[in-house]
């Protein structure tokens, strides 16, 4: 009977040490599930980071090349316009996966619409027995179409009289022989935008040799632009004093919607950027 109840026992204590080390197998389990769980929780959160973290300096760098972009078109427009005297506007690809969109727009010391005129007496001279001005050209450097409406021509020989006037293959004034200067109502001219019209000529009685002749323009806005060499100065392309030209470039790179705009303001007169700032703004 008492070896029957030790063998009990015994079962009794190996029955308990066996649920024990069952307990601390579950317990084992559980940390080890709960370790997975906060270890792919933790990975989870990391690659996160990471994908948003490689995303910003994706992005960084997207708008650091908006920004040479867009730094890049307004010297483009800078150099066009010293070099043409003409406003570049819209998109110009740099390469394929890099562009910039311009918009310009010329102010100066005339105001208005006189601002955008760019008289360029570059291939100026005399025909028709020196009674004639030919080869001067009056450019229209602005986004919108400009009228004129009145020319002022002077010389410096009192003794000649001016009788006709013709832009672009139209005479837009003639009459009785005027003495300078002459300040004619011409007939109105429009000059779309950023587009060179010839002046043709500008008829004289006689021989202007020796003679220096200005051209000056009133625009239908009653703007008026300074008085231009027009002869005898050779290579003389004469804008508004203290002109400037404001120049709104906004950078682009392909397959992206970021953007970076870019303003400055380029002192025709200085030859020097007055001014540049990055803007909110999307150039239309």
């Amino acid at each position: 009977m008492l070896k029957a109840g030790l063998k009990y026992f015994a079962f009794i204590i190996l029955r308990l040490k066996l649920s024990m080390l069952n307990r601390k197998r579950g317990l084992a389990l559980i940390a080890a599930v709960m370790l997975i769980v906060f270890v792919s929780i933790a990975v989870l959160g990391l690659s996160v980071f990471i994908v948003q973290w490689i995303g910003q300096i994706n992005a960084d760098q997207i708008s650091s090349r908006c920004v040479y972009n867009a730094l890049a078109g307004v010297n483009y427009s800078i150099y066009q316009y010293r070099n043409s005297t003409s406003l570049i506007n819209g998109t110009i690809n740099i390469n394929v996966n890099n562009s910039f969109r311009l918009s310009t727009v010329l102010a100066g010391g005339g105001g208005g619409a006189s601002s955008a005129m760019v008289l360029n007496a570059t291939a100026a001279r005399l025909g028709n027995n020196n009674r004639r001005l030919l080869g001067v050209t009056v450019r229209n450097s602005s986004a919108n179409a400009v009228t004129i409406d009145r020319m002022i021509v002077s010389w410096s020989i009192n003794n000649r009289t001016m009788s006709q006037i013709r832009i672009n293959g139209n005479t837009v004034w003639s009459g009785i022989m005027i003495l300078t200067p002459a300040n004619v109502n011409i007939t109105n001219t429009v000059i779309p935008a950023n587009t060179t019209y010839p002046i043709d000529l500008i008829q004289f009685n006689s021989s202007m040799i020796g003679a220096t002749i200005t051209i000056s323009f009133v625009m239908t806005d009653g703007t008026t632009t300074s008085a231009c060499v027009a002869y005898p100065v050779q290579g003389s392309v004469c804008t508004q004093p203290a002109g400037s030209l404001t120049i709104n470039s906004m950078g682009k790179v392909s397959g992206s919607n970021i953007y970076r705009t870019v303003s400055a303001t380029y002192n025709i007169a200085g030859n020097n950027i007055a001014d540049w700032s990055g803007i909110n703004a999307v150039v239309p």
